[in-house]
This record gives C-alpha cells, sequence and structure tokens, in this order.
C-alpha cells in the first residue's frame, strides 16, 4: 500500500516516484561530510490523503508514514521481516502466540515514549467499526480480528495485549507462517493515544495535527498541499544513523514536466513512462524495478450491466496484453495471465511460478473472435442492442494514457460498445469508488509481502477493499481453507491459493491487465537507499548524498 510499507493500497497506474524495487545499496556513512547539503527532491503523483494509520487508502500516504512513523518489523531487499521497534520476538511451540519486546527508547515527537499500548490502542481504533477503516482485513489472523471488525465484539476483545510496559503478546486466530511479515505493514503502526484524544477526528488531517515516531517528520503539509517536506527527527530512537536532514517532495501528475525537472536537476529522481524509458535505456543511471504491482479493472457487480460475467469476459479477451504492455506502457511490464504478480511463490512440487499455475485459459488471453461472441451474448442477456460504460480512473500521464488505449480498443473491437474515460484527481477516484458510484474502474494493487493472498484476499466476499462486491463461495471457501486449515502445510495451501485464483479467473472476478515494472532516474550522488520488491516503498533510512 505499503509503499511501506505501503499500505497494500488500491493504486493508479505509474504513481509513485522511486518506488518498488528489489535493490539495495549499502550506505558508506564515512564519505558523507558536513559540506554536502543531505536534502533530496523527488515528486508523487497525487497528494496524501492522510496520516491516519486508519484512514488510509492509497499508497502516496501509505509510502509517507512509512517514512515519518516506525511499527515493530520493516521489511528489507529481500522482503524478509527485520526488527525496528520490536527488540526481541518469542513465539509458542503451536504458533498461535507471539510475545514482542519491544526496544524501551522509541518516543513519539511530542515527547511521550512509544510503548506496547501505544500499538494495542492503535489496532483496537483502527478495527472499531466507527473508523470505517478499509484494510481490517489485515488483521484477519489476530484472534477476534474480525469480529471486532463487524462489530459483534468489543474493540477490547481483540486479541492483543500490553503484558508490560515494553512487551506485547498477541494471540492468533490460527498460526500463520509469515505474520512478521504482516506486522510491517504501516496498518500496524502505533498511535499516540493522547494525540489522537487531542485532535479528534481531525488527526492526520495535517502535519501539526500528527504526531511521529519515526526517521523524518512531516512539516509544510496543511492537508490539501500538493508539496511538503520530510525533516529529520531529532527524537527519532536512532537518530544518529539518518543522513538526510530533508526530502521535499511535490505533486507533479505530468511525466513530461517531472522529467523536466530531473533533467534541470529540480528532481533527484523520476519515474519515466514508455517513451522516456526507450530515450534512456542506455543511461547508466536507469534503474528498472520489479513493484510488485499489478494494474487491473475492477467491476461494480451492483451495476446491472457490469453485474454481467459473459460483458466482463469479453472486454477482457479483447484486450490485447502484449500490445498494452509493449506499445503503450513500453517500460518493461509483463502481460497479468492472473490476479497475482510474478515470483510471489513457486509451486512446491514443480517449482513453477504461481502465475503459471494460476492462469486459466479463455479468461486473459488475447481472443477477439470469442469476446465479440461473448460480447453478444452479453447484449441478449442484458435486453439491449447497444452499451454505453463509464470506466473512472485517475488523471496522472500514465493512467489516462492506459485509459485511452483500452477505450480505443474495446470500441473498436466489440461493435455495439461505447466506453467512456472519466479521469478525475486520485482521491477523487477513491472516493468514488469506495462508495460505490462507478461501473468500470481502471486501478491497480500493490502487494506489502511476496504471496498470492496480497492480492487475492481483496476480492473475497467481506473483505473491505473488495469495491466490487464480488461474491463467491468457492473462492472464499478456497481462501479460508489457505489461510485456515491448511495455512501451515505448504502443498494444500499452495494448490487453496491456486483454486481461489482460477475461480476468481473464470468469473472474471476483475480483468488483470499488466504486471508493473518501474523505471527510474536517480541522481548518481544519491546512496544508500533500499528498495523493497513487494511493498513498493524506498527506505531511506540509511540514504545519504555523496
Amino acid at each position: 500500500m505499503s509503499i511501506l510499507n505501503k499500505k497494500t493500497t488500491l493504486l493508479l497506474c505509474g504513481v509513485v516516484v522511486v518506488l518498488g524495487g528489489v535493490f539495495a545499496v549499502k550506505a558508506h556513512s564515512k564519505t558523507t561530510t558536513a559540506a554536502v547539503a543531505q536534502n533530496l527532491n523527488l515528486a508523487e503523483t497525487s497528494p496524501i490523503t492522510s496520516m491516519d494509520v486508519a484512514k488510509i487508502t492509497d499508497s502516496v500516504s501509505s509510502s509517507q508514514l512509512s517514512q515519518v512513523g516506525e511499527g515493530l518489523f520493516r521489511l528489507n531487499a529481500k522482503s524478509e521481516a527485520v526488527n525496528a521497534l520490536a527488540q526481541k520476538t518469542t513465539v509458542s511451540k503451536d504458533g498461535s502466540v507471539y510475545t514482542i519486546d519491544l526496544h524501551h527508547d522509541g518516543k513519539w515527537s511530542n515527547g511521550d515514549p512509544v510503548t506496547a499500548q501505544d500499538f494495542v490502542y492503535s489496532w483496537e481504533r483502527t478495527l472499531n467499526p466507527k473508523s470505517k477503516s478499509e484494510f481490517t482485513y489485515q488483521f484477519a489472523k489476530i484472534k477476534n480480528a474480525n469480529a471486532v471488525a463487524a462489530g459483534k465484539l468489543a474493540p477490547s476483545k481483540l486479541g492483543v495485549k500490553a503484558t508490560g510496559k515494553y512487551q506485547l503478546q498477541i494471540k492468533l486466530a490460527q498460526p500463520t507462517s509469515y505474520f512478521k511479515v504482516i506486522l510491517a505493514s504501516s496498518t500496524f503502526f502505533p498511535l499516540n493515544q493522547k494525540a489522537v484524544q487531542k485532535y479528534g477526528s481531525k488527526y492526520g488531517s495535517s502535519a501539526s495535527t500528527t504526531v511521529y515516531n519515526g526517521p523524518y517528520t512531516l512539516t509544510k503539509w496543511n492537508g490539501t498541499s500538493d508539496s511538503w517536506t520530510l525533516k529529520k527527527n531529532p527524537t527519532y530512537r536512532d537518530h544518529q544513523a539518518i543522513k538526510l536532514q530533508h526530502i521535499n517532495y511535490r505533486v507533479v501528475k505530468s511525466t513530461a514536466t517531472s522529467y523536466n525537472l530531473y533533467q534541470s536537476k529540480k528532481l533527484d529522481a523520476v519515474t519515466l513512462d514508455g517513451e522516456q524509458t526507450q530515450q534512456n535505456k542506455n543511461n547508466a543511471n536507469l534503474k528498472t524495478l520489479a513493484s510488485g504491482r499489478i494494474g487491473f479493472i475492477q467491476y461494480n457487480e451492483k451495476d446491472a450491466t457490469t453485474a454481467n460475467r459473459d460483458l466482463r469476459t469479453a472486454l477482457s479477451l479483447a484486450i490485447n496484453r502484449e500490445q498494452l504492455t509493449k506499445k503503450v506502457l513500453k517500460n518493461g511490464s509483463l502481460p497479468a495471465t492472473t490476479f497475482a504478480v510474478r515470483n510471489m511463490k513457486k509451486n512446491p512440487q514443480t517449482k513453477a511460478d504461481f502465475t503459471k499455475d494460476a492462469t486459466v485459459a479463455g479468461t486473459a488471453n488475447y481472443d477477439p473472435a470469442k469476446a465479440k461472441k461473448l460480447f453478444q451474448s452479453a447484449l441478449k442477456q442484458l435486453h439491449q442492442s447497444k452499451l454505453n460504460i463509464t470506466m473512472i480512473c485517475a488523471d496522472d500521464d500514465t493512467t489516462k494514457q492506459l485509459a485511452e488505449y483500452i477505450q480505443s480498443t474495446l470500441n473498436s473491437q466489440l461493435k455495439g460498445l461505447n466506453i467512456n474515460v472519466k479521469a478525475v484527481p486520485f482521491p477523487s477516484m477513491l472516493s468514488a469508488v469506495s462508495k460505490g458510484n462507478f461501473q468500470m474502474n481502471l486501478t491497480g494493487w500493490s502487494m506489502d509481502y511476496a504471496d498470492p493472498i496480497e492480492s487475492l484476499q481483496i476480492l473475497g466476499s467481506t473483505n473491505n477493499s473488495n469495491m466490487g462486491h464480488y461474491d463467491s463461495k468457492t473462492y472464499d471457501n478456497a481462501l479460508a481453507a489457505a489461510e485456515g486449515k491448511d495455512a501451515l502445510k505448504p502443498a494444500q495451501r499452495y494448490q487453496d491459493l491456486v483454486k481461489a485464483a482460477q475461480t476468481a479467473m473464470t468469473d472474471q472476478a476483475v480483468t488483470p491487465l499488466y504486471d508493473a515494472r518501474t523505471n527510474i532516474l536517480v541522481n548518481p550522488k544519491i546512496k544508500g537507499v533500499i528498495y523493497n520488491q513487494f511493498d513498493g516503498a524506498a527506505d531511506y533510512r540509511t540514504a545519504y548524498v555523496k
């Protein structure tokens, strides 16, 4: 979303600068000198929407939170969970209880110590139905979390408690082998109760109504600003290790504008579009990153038109994904064949990639003849001779370009179909989709960690991020088995996940489009940035300017 940690979040296409990745550059602190200004200038394609862990729904906000906050763990360049505020973790023999001892030197920017109770308070608050958080599903592994989120149990019944000022005990609903990785998400960051109570509903709505416990503090953000600054946090427990003094952000929706700003040395990194990538293919400063993000179309199944499965499948089969990735995106992205990205999990027996096993013929391949037949079938079922459908998307350059290609392809391939594109600011898109005010939505999803459940879970019938309201008992049962009775049985769990993915593709719950790659140009003077493979985050804790 994540992305620390990014909150696993709804994303637009090509949204974040210096995000995604799979490489790390080790910092050499002795090479930095006081003579070099330790400042970076970066860009995002959309503004921050919130700094409240319970309200964040987008990758930009989550990536900023990951720099100004700190949780129990964070992910390294290999997507492994490493200690952050956690100092020691003890797991019971049956894997159902985690006892985590915290560092004693964590501190909030208001001077308060960071304690175990801050985690308890944060998690109970996020799960409280009054918070209306869209990410309560991330807590599903914790005992009673689902019941609390549904309003069936009081938040105090959540399976977490402070067993000491600096000790946290977590009881799981079922053993989960990758639980520490889940806890690295910024959804699980702590909250300072005193600050939340002081600012009330305004908490996290501006820099001045938020407190911080991470490497940086947020400044110059009034809640709607198109620019802001991350400033080194002097109260951060490990502030001596932080070299950057300021990271200045501005919102730049145009890739041409951001590219010009980089060339004029007003930005230190820039995400390239397809044409720019081709122009810089021999540039030594070009970094191509597997961003762990899938681009897709989601449908509102409460809408009488887009609820039709033949229609959705027709749309999928009418899109040439090879052309979409090579001729439109032109950034190394790969055609998606299922609702997952490559290199997240391998078949325990054959070692085949999950995306290969989860592919279903006739669901995500280019087959215009079959698409036309299914479209005609859909027209008959809907008792229509033609259809007008609106596809909402974000208004950044890359997304609009992709939307226009899809619009042109579908309108030309399927006679009688008229796709209208509605490009709006990213926050407006999120708001409309969350309220169900859409038919089709061109969007994306970034992975917090390397497991297919990361994308598959959002299609569960009770998941708050299931904006299209897909509902399948077969699908839900497969996910339940993977996360329940088969949780610690690798072969069985793998097959459960494959079944879920194949079910979603057969039902065309969503239309996967591409497995994203990100191409960025980085100022060669910037060293030590760690890029994570699956959560789309850049960690600046070790970054410095040479």
